[in-house]
This record gives structure tokens, C-alpha cells and sequence, in this order.
């Protein structure tokens, strides 16, 4: 085969450049060699696309990003079982070492030695045309689900993070931030009962999603006050045709943030009631966020951070399965490869009705 494969590297702050490298070899016995033939673009790319890293994971240029991968299975190490030539595949982009204690209580996500796709320092991403990965991370999934595929990792995550929450029957929910994450933990706590749903975000396609996927009420924070509004009985009555007091000012019991917005965060603490969650999956785009921690203290919050997702690709495949038809909706766009920097700067803007944009190599 050809020893040279298209690579797109990010060569600096929001610029991307079409590279020959070399195909990478198979190593390990237990490694397999993938064709990709799709990529995600997810919002943690967005943060290392615009701003070059994340907190302390600061990219050397050139890179790779991409870490929501699809891929065929090209060739198989030689103890490698329950995979062959031919095989479509969703790829875990989380390697684990298996041997640390936090792999060992259950916890590969957040393994000592975690290897992640398209994470400076870690793993080279799969915005490239073949990569290596453990058979462990290549999950097989049939035909028909196979152009859905990108959406298993991002939809594990959300599972996870429900996970997290608890039972979300009955509870009256918000979730800040309506992409792919946002989007998918209100459609299972709508399945799942969830008494109130309220979603907030800054892009009107996203709002429009929300409420095809349950949400009872959307809100845009550049356009009203969310506070004001969902402590507003009178307001929440209307909007939701509730009957009275089923929800108080200050009374939801779980708030998701999908957007690492502090100023989401801070709503998010005044919206909860006391003894409430704050379930935290965005990623902020500073390197410190504050609250009000007398608040936070009076009202006893409890606060989870969210690590990407803990054995939920399993449960994610099978969700996607099940709810196919709504959950296509959100891939929105689909580019070439060659066309990576338009993707990239469009889905950067979140121009053009954008939820998910999906790279087709």
C-alpha cells in the first residue's frame, strides 16, 4: 500500500494545512490498523482550533486534532480477537493502561496514564486517514448505524453525566448548553421523565433543537435574563401550562452545564434548590471560574465534575439504536476532508443552523 496518508495538522492558531505522513505501522500484538472514514468535530477541538490548548494542554504545532472517530478496520495484530479486515467500528479515543489504581477501581477515564486522541502531549488525533489503535477501544456497530457512529462518544458522555445525576424521572432539570452533549441529555431526560426541562443557549438552531428533543422551556442568556425568567412563577406557569407551585423560584434539582460558560455556572447556582446538583461537563474556556460561596454553602450544592465518559459506549450504542431517527437531526453538515478549514471556521461561528459537523474522509 501507499506509505504516505493525507494528515490534516493544525500549523497554528485557527489554520489548518492538508500534510503527507507516513501510515503508521501496527506495533503490539493486541493494536489494530483503521481506516477512518469519518470525524466529529467536537467543542474541546473548537477550544484548541481558536485558542491553541486547554488549560495546561497547550498544542505543539503542527497536530492533529479529532478524537469522535468512525473507521474500517484495515489489518488486525496477530492475537487480536473478535475483529477482522472489513469491520466497521466506533473508536474509544480513551486508552487506558489498565494497571493504575484508578483503572483498577473502575475508573479508566481517569487513568494515571491516560492516552487520549487529538489531546496535545497525549495521542496525535484521527484527522488523518489511518490510525493505531488497542482492539479494546474499536467497538463494531452494524451498517445502518455506522454514519451515526461520531455521535457515540459525545452521547456516552451525556449518559454518564445523567449517570452521575442520579435518577432524572421526576426531577425538574436545567441544562445549559445545546450542542451535541446538551442535546442528548435532554432528549434521554425527556424519555426518562424528567418533570421540567429548561435549556439555554446562545445559537437559535440549538434553542429551535431543544425543543424537538423535550425541552419545556428555551432561552437565549444574550436576549432575556434566564434567572428573572425561570424564577418567574407566573412566567413558568405560562410556559410550561403548569399547574401552581410545582415549580418555585430557586427549586430545579439538577443543572447540567454543557458550555463551561462561568456566567451558565453562576445561573445554574442561583436556578438549583437547596440541596440541588450542579453537574459540570462543559469545558471553560478560562482557566479559573468563581461562585458565591455563600450560596453555594447555604444552600449545600453539590458539585460534580464530568471526565468525558466511564464505560458508557456500550449503553451509547445501544441508545443510538433505539432513537436513531431523532438523534440523526443532529448532524447538521458534512465536509471533505480538503474542506477541514472551512468546517472548522464555520463550526467555530456556529453559522448556518450548525449542531454537528462531521469530516468524510
Amino acid at each position: 500500500m501507499n506509505r504516505l496518508m493525507r494528515a490534516a495538522k493544525l500549523v497554528a492558531q485557527g489554520r489548518f494545512e492538508l500534510q503527507g505522513v507516513e501510515v503508521p505501522p501496527i506495533n503490539s500484538a493486541e493494536e489494530v490498523r483503521l481506516r477512518v472514514t469519518h470525524v466529529g468535530i467536537c467543542g474541546s477541538d473548537l477550544h484548541y482550533f481558536r485558542h491553541g490548548a486547554i488549560g495546561d494542554q497547550v498544542i505543539k504545532y503542527p497536530f492533529t486534532l479529532g478524537h469522535e472517530g468512525m473507521a474500517v478496520v484495515q489489518e488486525v495484530g496477530w492475537e487480536v480477537k473478535g475483529l477482522k479486515p472489513g469491520d466497521k467500528v466506533v473508536i474509544n479515543p480513551a486508552v487506558s493502561c489498565g494497571r493504575c489504581d484508578q483503572c483498577l477501581e473502575g475508573r479508566p477515564h481517569t487513568c494515571r496514564h491516560l492516552q487520549f486522541l487529538g489531546c496535545p502531549g497525549q495521542l496525535e488525533g484521527c484527522l488523518q486517514e489511518y490510525i493505531i489503535m488497542p482492539a479494546k477501544n474499536c467497538f463494531p456497530v452494524s451498517a445502518d448505524l455506522f454514519l451515526l457512529g461520531v455521535l457515540v462518544e459525545p452521547l456516552a458522555i451525556a449518559l454518564y453525566g445523567a449517570h452521575m445525576a442520579g435518577s432524572v424521572k421526576g426531577k425538574r432539570v436545567a441544562v445549559f448548553g445545546c450542542g451535541t452533549i446538551g442535546l442528548c441529555l435532554i432528549r434521554y431526560c425527556f424519555l426518562e421523565g424528567s418533570r421540567i426541562i429548561a435549556a439555554t443557549d446562545k445559537v437559535p438552531a440549538r434553542l429551535e433543537a431543544a425543543r424537538r428533543f423535550g425541552a419545556h422551556w428555551v432561552g437565549n442568556p444574550d436576549q432575556e435574563d434566564i434567572v428573572a425568567k425561570l424564577n418567574s412563577l407566573s412566567a413558568l406557569n405560562s410556559s410550561f401550562n403548569l399547574a401552581k407551585n410545582i415549580l418555585e423560584p430557586g427549586q430545579f434539582d439538577l443543572a447540567f452545564d454543557c458550555c463551561g460558560d462561568p456566567k451558565a455556572l453562576n445561573q445554574a447556582i442561583f436556578l438549583l434548590k437547596p440541596g440541588g446538583q450542579l453537574i459540570i461537563i462543559g469545558i471553560p474556556e478560562t482557566n479559573q471560574i468563581s461562585f458565591d460561596p455563600h450560596r453555594l454553602r447555604r444552600k449545600e450544592i453539590a458539585i460534580h465534575n464530568v471526565r468525558r465518559q466511564n464505560n458508557f459506549f456500550a449503553a451509547a450504542t445501544e441508545f443510538l439504536k433505539v432513537n436513531r431517527k431523532s438523534l440523526s437531526s443532529l448532524i447538521t453538515h458534512h465536509f471533505p476532508l480538503p474542506e477541514i478549514q472551512t468546517a472548522f471556521d464555520l463550526a467555530s461561528r456556529y453559522e448556518s443552523g450548525l449542531i454537528k459537523a462531521v469530516i468524510d474522509l
